[in-house]
Order: structure tokens, then C-alpha cells, then sequence
């Protein structure tokens, strides 16, 4: 079921035990003997999430009390084998990247899971990230957007590199590839330089559905912006805007939404106030929203024709998941006012997005008219 102006497609991110930095505590969990993320994506899948996102420790900067956590791209391909309709969204970091490695790394991923992988990409970088890069932070707010667009082009123009027909397996003349359908990316620029072709294929959803923060980088290098805002009309508001910013080109809009929810242990205020009194969760941009489940469904109701979904961040995965799963979205479902993929389909055909054709295939095309 594609996105429509009824519809929403809901995201959940599965960050360690909760978004709340003190949710390990208050689960009385360690990472050791926490759930496995297994475990939750094939939760979340059976309760109806669209989309199961995983974050980049690398630019989360230092949890106060986790010293080691999981690679997302790895997770994402690892769970593709125990899914058979969830999208699996990896977040993964461009500053100081290195673009040939990270196309090879996210097309594989798609591979796994056979055209449900996704890609946040997200362009902030820490002493911590530049130093495991062996370089030096970068803090200038426009050399973090050319170099997060460098980047990202780069990532895409690999993934066009082996044109849609490039095998061949020709037992007959003993070729294998068409060369005239594998290209180099040569690219020069500023930040990266790279030869290509990929050593990967292209991806079977052709291109990743890249996820970034509206206003991180170039609105035509996303497929799905993400708005942060304090409110629902602020929200509304910047969804309008990446719109705009991204007229004549196919995307998508998804809010960002921080999840503190009443419980069996509390009502969400007196939940937040304890977890804060561990390590305070200090407001940014984001909407956060601390209230009940049927508050939450109000919320959500809202939102729809606005924005085309919603990226749920639950404070505390083993108290707030459950309400999710049992309360939250059984009503949208029943409202029939969820984006359900289907099994074995592609996250793109989930979101409604066409396949797009390799950039070599298209310049070749435009050039032979």
C-alpha cells in the first residue's frame, strides 16, 4: 500500500534500549542481556511499522553508560534474513567517509534484503567521529553540507555505475558483463575523488531510498526528508517548506517524534521525570510528545495528509514498544490509516517511489534523441 494523503508510514528506531539516554537503567538492562534486535524488528514488523531504522554510534556521540555498540549496516543486512516485508533503514555517517566503501556497503545491504534497505544519512561530525577517521572535526556548518553532498553524490553515481542488463552470462561468447553498460563514476571534487566502477551491482532497488535531516544537504540528493520541530503546526510548516524545496522531483516527507508514554509504572510524566533524575534528556528540536496512547493516536491523526509518516522514538523500548504494538497502532491499523508493505516488496514500491534508471542509461538515452 503506497503512500497516500489517508495514509502514514510509521518508522520506529531501534537505538540500543530506548532514545532516552538512561533507558538502559530504568529497563534494568545491560546491552548483554537486552532483547535482541532480532527480537524487536520482527516485533515491530508484526505490529505494523513500515520501517525499522537503526542508529550510527559514530555520530550519537558517547552514551554515558554504553561503551560498545552495534554497526547499523550490518545489523540491517543481518535482520534482513528474519523479515520478509519491513524496510531496514541504516544510519551512517558521510563526513570523512569514504563514498566507495560506503555505495558497496549499503548496495549489499539492499542485496540482503532483497530492496528493503534504506540509508539515513546524516552529516554532523564530533572529536570522537573525526578521530577515528584520523581527521580533524569538522565545524563549519557549509563545509559539513559540500562535504555531505560530495558524498552522497558520489554514493549514488556508484550505484549507477553497473546500468540495469550490464550481466550477460553469455556461455557462447564467454562473456559475462556488457561492458557498454559499466561505467567509471569518475569523480574529482573537493572532498573525495573516486575512479569506480563499483565492485558491487546495482542495487535492486536501483537506488537506496536515502533518508536525510531537511536542510542538512541538498534537497534533490534526498528521497525522504526528515522535519524536526517542537510543535505539530512547526512541524507542518517545515514539511511545507521540503516540499517546496523539492518541486518537480519524487520524495517523501517523514516528522520525527520522541515517545514518552503512560505505563503500568506511571504516567509518561512521572515516567520522564525518573529517567531524567538518572541522565537528564535534554529538548531539542524534535517534537516530543509525554501523554497517553490515545493522546498519541490523536497526534498521529493529525499528521496525516501533512506529512507522508512518522519516525517514532520511544524513550524506553521495553515499556513504550508494548504500548506501541498493542494501543497505538491497532487503532491507526483499524482506521485503516497505516502504510503496510507487503511481503517481498521493495521499500520504494512501499513508499510509493519508482525505480529510477541508472544516470549512464539516461545521459546515453538523452544523447541518442
Amino acid at each position: 500500500m503506497p503512500v497516500t494523503s489517508t495514509s502514514l508510514a510509521l518508522a520506529v528506531e531501534l537505538d540500543g534500549a530506548g532514545a532516552h539516554p538512561a533507558s538502559w537503567q530504568v529497563a534494568e538492562l545491560t546491552p548483554s542481556d537486552g532483547p535482541s534486535v532480532i527480537d524487536l524488528v520482527r516485533r515491530v514488523e508484526r505490529a505494523g511499522f513500515a520501517i525499522a531504522t537503526f542508529a550510527d554510534p559514530a555520530t550519537r556521540g558517547d552514551h554515558p553508560t554504553i561503551t560498545g555498540r552495534l554497526a547499523p549496516v550490518e545489523v540491517a543486512a543481518f535482520a534482513a534474513a528474519f523479515t520478509e516485508a519491513i524496510g531496514l533503514v541504516a544510519a551512517v555517517g558521510v563526513i570523512h567517509a569514504e563514498p566507495f566503501h560506503l555505495a558497496n556497503q549499503l548496495a549489499s545491504a539492499d542485496f540482503a534484503s532483497h530492496g528493503r534497505a534504506g540509508w539515513v544519512a546524516e552529516a554532523t561530525d564530533s572529536p570522537t567521529r573525526a578521530g577515528t577517521y584520523g581527521a580533524t572535526q569538522v565545524t563549519d556548518p557549509d563545509a559539513l553540507h559540500r562535504e555531505a553532498d560530495e558524498v552522497i553524490g558520489a554514493v549514488r553515481r556508484l550505484w549507477d555505475t553497473w546500468e540495469d542488463g550490464v550481466t550477460i552470462a553469455d556461455d557462447a561468447t564467454g562473456r559475462f558483463l556488457d561492458p557498454n553498460r559499466l561505467h567509471y563514476a569518475d569523480i574529482d571534487g573537493e572532498f573525495v575523488s573516486v575512479k569506480g566502477p563499483s565492485i558491487t551491482p546495482r542495487p535492486p532497488q536501483g537506488q537506496l531510498v536515502v533518508f536525510a535531516p531537511f536542510g542538512s544537504i541538498s534537497p534533490h540528493l534526498a528521497d525522504v526528508h526528515l522535519v524536526d520541530a517542537p510543535t505539530v503546526v512547526e512541524i507542518v510548516a517545515r514539511a511545507d517548506a521540503a516540499r517546496h524545496a523539492s518541486v518537480g522531483r519524487e520524495h517523501r516527507v517523514f516528522a520525527e517524534v520522541e515517545v514518552v508514554l503512560d505505563s503500568e509504572n506511571g504516567s509518561a510524566t512521572q515516567r520522564l521525570a525518573e529517567l531524567d533524575g538518572h541522565t537528564p534528556w535534554p529538548l531539542g528540536d524534535r517534537l516530543r510528545y509525554v501523554g497517553s496512547a490515545d493522546g498519541l493516536i490523536g497526534l498521529l491523526a493529525d499528521l496525516i495528509g501533512r506529512v507522508d509518516g512518522v519516525r517514532l522514538h520511544p524513550a524506553v523500548l521495553a515499556t513504550d514498544l508494548p504500548i506501541l504494538e498493542h494501543h497505538v497502532l491497532p487503532e491507526l491499523s483499524r482506521r485503516r490509516s497505516l502504510v503496510v508493505p507487503h511481503p517481498d516488496s521493495s521499500l520504494r514500491r512501499a513508499l510509493g517511489l519508482t525505480r529510477p534508471s541508472s544516470i549512464f542509461a539516461r545521459t546515453a538515452a538523452t544523447e541518442i534523441s
